[in-house]
Formats: structure tokens, sequence, C-alpha cells
């Protein structure tokens, strides 16, 4: 049963304007408009749904990578937890994975199927509150196509489960009929909101004004009303126990130490955004967030389509009927735009979605006007929201198609293959962090290596085969690690461009003669030949010398190359080599059929622009 003691498919009819919720017709009207609205919405989201490991760093995909996991091994997220989302969701992904659904696409249909009732929930008011089935279908349609909205139906986050909840608010606040209880259900549902997302209390302001009368109605008992909507609200965190229990029962992917008490308090609070709210350091920062939070509205919603959704919640303002919803709605959008530029320095989808949702409720109180005058108006009802579509889409689809199809995730994995058995490989928290996890948590892959982060116990792990990709020295370099261990860093190649990261060098002491390739090998897989190199010296070199790696056919042309600016992917320049020291250098080439030799030594580039060689060898490469 639904609100009022009416069924639930009920929302979805029109009650007012004389028409009754059983009258066939309407109800048939309303259920094909949401029918057509959200199959032009799948139209769109299917082909974009995310299937691969995320890989992408783009602030909307940053923690993607961390939900796919957790919501397959029943894990926690970062700060705040969001434990109401990752217990239903993980409920979800296991049953869907149960019927044979994808581990990397069930988190996703998670996200499409909360987003698709929240839509669903949006169309049900706008259509309770006018009575008109086209509009509201395309004020879903719109809003639906939005860039904030769009990307939060196709990967794994937690933003279209907000977005539900707060539908599912305004939906209770906003409904005209008399609703048993409404006070109290408002409570426990924003308590559960808010225990999900901290940005939703911003819309109690909205809320209390559209209950208002009713909450003042009898002053006598408003104490007591207050107290038990509070103690409800209460509720909505009882949730957070799975954070401690998850921790003690011992579960993978737990995040941060929920287990303890300084742990789940930071967990809880969200300690680790803390840096991101407070007021502006000065004008100039102020101005900043003001410019990115202006950017990214009329990314979402267009120029023209922000104003025209300012517009119409004033015009709304000035009938009777729209009133209520109206004012509610700018109190909202306006509230969350304000906290955001003056207490939040980053962009937080979950306000944005708040503006956003504002913005579009004006679009459709435009279109409802239209809706009331001439055919002519009524024609442009149907044309405006089609050329919106169409803008929405064409703005949209590459960027997202581009975001969910990156495949620095898989790469990730691929790059980890090669890794050396019984390894330690330190990956930084973040996407590629995420894939690696994924690839060895979930789908149990990877399993010959251990996986941690940049805040592992690095003095303790280095007594053992320590390795890192070599685009980690862009921001952890040598002297980063150095410091971690506490000794001095000697790193080589363990696997192509992964790097070792050893505390004691390789000595060839007695080895004699001068700077060469101790040792040499070629080896051919099926798309690429490496050439593995032990560089020598039986001193410290004077001068730094670049890499050369030629791939030859038998007439000696060119095919490919693998050039470095210094050995061991650039990070181990000649002159910080160690006397009787091994340099151990991994070259990738891709598989050509023509391939007869590699020709690869050391070179400088002379003053007149000329390059020498002071090295070269030749080996054959007949794969």
């Amino acid at each position: 049963m639904g609100l009022h003691g009416r069924p639930l498919h009920s929302i979805f009819v029109l009650s007012g304007q004389g028409r009754s919720f059983q009258q066939p017709v309407i109800r048939l009207r309303s259920a094909v408009g949401l029918l057509i609205a959200l199959v032009m919405l799948l139209a769109a989201y299917l082909p974009t749904l995310q299937t691969i490991p995320n890989g992408s760093d783009h602030y909307y995909m940053i923690d993607v990578g961390e939900t796919q996991i957790v919501l397959n091994v029943w894990g926690t997220l970062h700060a705040t937890g969001y434990p109401h989302y990752v217990l239903a969701g993980s409920a979800l992904v296991a049953l869907l994975r149960a019927f044979g659904v994808d581990a990397v696409l069930a988190p996703a249909l998670v996200s499409l199927l909360w987003g698709l009732l929240a839509l669903a929930v949006i169309y049900g008011l706008a259509l309770h509150l006018t009575g008109r089935v086209w509009p509201a279908a395309a004020l879903i349609v719109l809003f639906g196509l939005t860039r904030t909205v769009w990307i939060h139906q196709v990967i794994a986050e937690i933003y279209s489960f907000g977005l539900l909840l707060l539908a599912l608010l305004f939906l209770i606040a906003l409904w005209r009929r008399p609703v048993r209880g409404r006070i109290y259900w408002l409570a426990l549902l924003g308590g559960l909101g808010v225990a999900h997302h901290r940005a939703l209390i911003l819309v109690a302001p909205a809320l209390v004004y559209a209950v208002w009368n009713e909450l003042t109605a009898d002053p006598a008992h408003l104490p007591r009303k207050v107290v038990r909507a509070l103690l409800l609200g209460m509720v909505g965190f009882v949730p957070y126990v799975y954070l401690p229990l998850r921790a003690w029962a011992g579960g993978i992917w737990v995040y941060g130490e929920p287990g303890t008490w300084d742990g789940f308090r930071a967990q809880f609070f969200g300690d680790e955004a803390a840096h991101f709210v407070g007021l502006p350091g000065s004008l100039a920062d102020f101005a900043g967030t003001i410019q990115l939070i202006n950017t990214v509205l009329i990314t979402d919603l267009t120029l023209p389509g922000l104003v025209i959704g300012i517009i119409g919640l004033l015009r709304g303002l000035r009938q009777e009927s729209m009133r209520r919803a109206s004012l509610a709605l700018l109190i909202s959008g306006g509230l969350s735009y304000l906290f955001h530029i003056m207490f939040y320095t980053d962009v937080l989808s979950a306000l944005i979605l708040q503006i956003t949702l504002s913005a579009a409720f004006g679009w459709w109180v435009l279109l409802h006007e239209l809706r009331r005058d001439s055919p002519m108006r009524t024609g442009l009802l149907l044309i405006l929201p089609v050329i919106g579509a169409v803008i929405l889409f064409a703005h949209n689809v590459s960027f997202i198609t581009a975001l969910t199809r990156d495949e620095t995730g898989l790469q990730t994995i691929a790059l980890l293959e090669d890794a050396p058995l019984g390894s330690t490989v330190m990956i930084a928290w973040g996407p590629r962090h995420f894939a690696a996890g994924f690839a060895r948590d979930v789908l149990g892959e990877l399993q010959h290596i251990e996986l941690v982060d940049h805040k592992a116990d690095f003095r303790a792990l280095a007594a053992g085969l320590l390795v890192t990709p070599d685009y980690t020295f862009y921001n952890q370099p040598p002297d980063w690690w150095q410091d971690q261990i506490g000794a001095p860093v000697y790193l080589r190649a363990a696997a192509p461009y992964l790097v070792q990261i050893d505390t004691q060098p390789e000595l060839a002491a007695g080895a004699g003669g001068e700077l060469r390739a101790l040792r040499e090998q070629v080896v051919c897989t099926d798309d690429r030949i490496l050439l593995s190199v032990d560089w020598y010296t039986p001193e410290r070199p004077a001068e730094d010398r670049s890499v050369f790696v030629h791939l030859l056919n038998a007439s000696g042309a060119l095919i490919a190359q693998a050039d470095q600016f210094a050995p061991v992917y650039g990070w181990r320049p000649l002159t910080g080599w160690t006397a009787d020291e091994v340099i151990r250098d991994v070259y990738v080439l891709p598989h050509a059929p023509e391939a007869a030799s590699i020709r690869y030594g050391l070179y400088y580039q002379a003053d007149d622009g000329a390059f020498v060689n002071v090295l070269e060898r030749e080996i054959r490469a007949d794969c």
C-alpha cells in the first residue's frame, strides 16, 4: 500500500482536476507516458553502461572501481561508509550474479535500477501536481539526459541511490492530498537520506516549508512532533553498525579502521573530506569556486537551460497551484548552490543533483504553461523537449562513452600479469589500484602477487620482492621511496613497465672491462618482443646516456623502436649507478612478422645536435 492507503502505483496517476485514480484511460495514458520516457532514456543509457573495470580518473569516476569491488564482496566504502547503499547494492549484486550477470556489469545495473526508480518517482510527482502526462514525461527525459544524472545511471556510484531518496522526499512533502503521518514519514526517510549522504540535510528547509501548515496545525503538540521526528530520523543511522561488524568479521575491502572507535568516528564524520569544507581562504578562492560550480551546472543544463529553469520556477510562484512546489524547489536548489559556493571547494555531485533537479522542474512548469494555452503552444510543447533532448544527447554521449570505455583498468590488469611470482606490488590508492583489486579479489586473477597501496609499511615490505609500475615515480619519486623505507633504494626493471625496488644494489664484482651489456635475452610472445638487458659498469659513469632500441627487418630497415631517456624507464640515469652494479632493463617492441634483429645501445646528443652512439649491439629477433 502507498501513501494514505492507496496502492503504490497510484503515484503515477493524477488524482486532481476532477479525475479518478481508477479511470482506466488515465491510468493507461500515465503508464504509457512513463514507459515511453524510460525506453527513450534506456536507448541512451544501455550503450554507455560500464562493462569493464573502471580506469578513468575523472572526478565522476574516481571511486567507481572501489564501488565495483565493494558491492561484489560485501565490503565497505570510503567515508562516510554509505552503509545503506552498500547493503542494498551488495544484496542486489549477489542476486544478479546468481542469475549469471557479469561481476563488472552488476554494480552498474544496480545504479541504473535506482536511477530509473528515481525518475519514475519524479514523473509521478510532476503528474500528480498538474495532471499533464507529456510535460511530466518530457521532464524526466530531459533531466535524465543531463550529464550528472546520465553518468550516475551507468556507473557503480552512490548518487542515483541518493537521487531516489531525494525524489521520494519531495513526493511525500508535495503530495496534495492528506498523507497520514506525513511528518513522520519525512523524518524517517530524511534520516535515511542524511545518513546516506550528509548533503541531503540541505533539503530539510524546503521540506519543512512544504509541510509547515501541517506541522504547526496543533501548536500544543508541536514539541512532541519535533521530538518524535528527530527520534525517527535517528533510526536512519542504525545501519552504520554494518561498518564495525564487517571489520570484526575480517571482511576484505573494508575501508579504514571502522572496527575501532577512532576509525569508526573518522568514517562516520568523513574526516578525510574535511579539507573540502569551510569558508574560502580568499576572494580569489571564492571566485574560483563560483566559476567551477557554474561551469558544472552550465555543462549539465546548458546556459539557456539553466536560465530557463530558474525562470520557470519563478513563474511557478505566480500560480497558486504551483506555488508550494516551485518555492520548495527554489529553496532546495538555492540553498544547495549557496552552500556549494561558500562552504565546499570541490565538486560534489549530491549537491549538483539537488540544484539541477530544481532547475529541471522549472522546465516542467513552463511546459505545463504551454500545454494549457493555444494549439500553437501545444506544438511547441512537442518540439522544444525534442530539441532539448537532442542537444543534451549530442552534448553528453561521447563524453560519457569515453569515461565508461576507458581501458586503463584493463591495461593495469594486463601489466600486473607480468609481475614476478610472490612479489608485492604497490599501486597508489585510486582507479588503477581498484582495477587491480577487482581482478584479484573479485575475478580471482593476479593471485601470484600481493597488492598494497601507498600507505603500506614499506620498511617491512622492502625485505621482500617489492615492485611498482614505472608511472608510479611521477607521484612517488625515488626520494619518496627512500623516505618510506629509511634506506637508499636501487631501481631495476622487474618486468615490462614494472620496477623492482631494492635496498641493496646487485653487484658483479670482478667482472671488469667497461660499461657494457653483461647479459641479453630476446623473448617473443603473441603480441610483442621483449629484450632484456643487464647493464654493467665497473665504475660509476661520469656522464648520463640514453638508450636506443631499434627493431629491424632483414634489410636493416627500422620497423619499431623502444628508446628511453635513461635505463629503467628513465629512472636510473647512469651517473647514479654504483661501481660494479648490474642494472636490469626490459624493452618492449611489437611482434612484427618481418622482424629479424634488434639493434640497441647507448647514445648521447652532441653539441651540434647529432646523435652519437657510444655502445651498440645487435641481436637476432627471429620469432
